[in-house]
């Protein structure tokens, strides 16, 4: 029960102080603020975006299976928590859910993984003489690279795929049997055809969230052991260029960004860009989040960032209503966002 699994985790770590929607939101990557803060103020930034299709019928399915099998409970304003049954399968089985990265590799996973896999089926047709296949993808961007790759190294398939193949028996070897397995069932190669998920969820017995979770660490494994290694030069091919195309920020607040680097006042921002102070704000907020140069004081002194600071640490809690209730009135909601940025560092 993966995917269940990393829905008791998350529940268990928001301590009902967000709503089931918050996490669907989560999984799927949502490029809100809010769930960005979501992901890091509650140490679940690891499963950001690592079901980017999930639909929301089917996550409600999985939460209305957690709350009959009383691994979740519905609580006050319909906030879901977790059970002790729920407790005790968390302790028993934590390290079943080590393995994402959802966060760090949100905008890589995909086409690292469509690259890997259009480059097996290409190569393992083409070194076979068989030209006429239908790829496994149409994305244009991914058929380009695969078709220069196959131009500079097609008089070499025979070598870069059992390098390869080397490479991918070492990675697999530190996963376990079943994962790789199910890992080796959904390439498609030369006269051979890739499982469904459907398929795998019928040959492995597991639900199909699980099969598709599965697969997501696999490909998390490889981009990880490419970046710490130098022994896959292969895999390391599939992941070039795309770090650079993984920005964290959104469109909108990289604009805003360059202009507090020119130091354009708050008042100034909202004026050029011709948006309320809210959305600046939101954009101030985002940036913070992943600027390690942000100017946290410009916004807010010292005295309001240990008062909201207490606040937080005495309450245990993130939930902005209620750090508001506990400090002096003058303090804004953005005041306490950028504290709660900062606090986490």
């Amino acid at each position: 029960m993966l995917f269940q699994g990393i829905l008791i985790d998350c529940f268990q770590k928001i301590k009902q102080e967000r709503t089931s929607s918050s996490i669907y939101n989560l999984l799927v990557g949502k490029k809100a603020i809010q769930t960005i803060q979501d992901a890091r103020f509650y140490h679940i930034a690891s499963y950001y975006g690592i079901y980017p299709d999930l639909k929301k019928e089917d996550y409600h399915q999985q939460l209305h299976q957690l709350l009959e099998k009383d691994y979740l409970q519905e609580g006050e304003k319909q906030k879901l928590h977790i059970t002790k049954k729920g407790e005790a399968w968390l302790v028993s089985n934590k390290e079943y859910l080590n393995g994402f990265a959802g966060s760090t590799y949100k905008n890589r996973i995909e086409p690292f993984k469509q690259r890997l896999l259009l480059f097996i089926q290409t190569f393992t047709n083409t070194s076979k003489n068989q030209f006429r296949f239908i790829p496994i993808t149409d994305n244009h961007e991914i058929e380009q690279f695969i078709k220069g790759f196959y131009k500079q190294y097609k008089h070499r398939s025979i070598e870069v795929l059992q390098q390869l193949y080397k490479e991918l028996e070492n990675a697999l070897s530190r996963l376990t049997d079943f994962e790789a397995s199910m890992f080796v069932d959904r390439i498609t190669s030369y006269y051979s055809y890739g499982s469904s998920l459907q398929q795998l969820s019928q040959d492995y017995q597991l639900s199909i969230p699980d099969c598709y979770l599965t697969l997501q660490k696999t490909f998390y494994h490889l981009l990880r052991v490419q970046e710490d290694d130098t022994n896959y030069p292969m895999l390391q091919v599939f992941a070039k260029n795309l770090r650079a195309a993984d920005t964290p920020l959104s469109q909108t607040a990289q604009f805003t960004l360059r202009l507090m680097q020119k130091q354009y006042s708050f008042e100034e921002m909202m004026r050029i860009r011709r948006l309320k102070a809210n959305t600046i704000q939101d954009h101030l907020v985002e940036i913070a989040m992943h600027k390690e140069d942000f100017p946290f004081f410009d916004y807010l002194n010292s005295a309001i960032y240990e008062e909201i600071k207490e606040v937080v640490q005495t309450k245990q809690s993130y939930r902005l209503k209620e750090i508001k209730n506990d400090v002096h009135p003058d303090i804004s909601y953005f005041q306490i966002r950028l504290a709660l940025v900062l606090y986490n560092k």
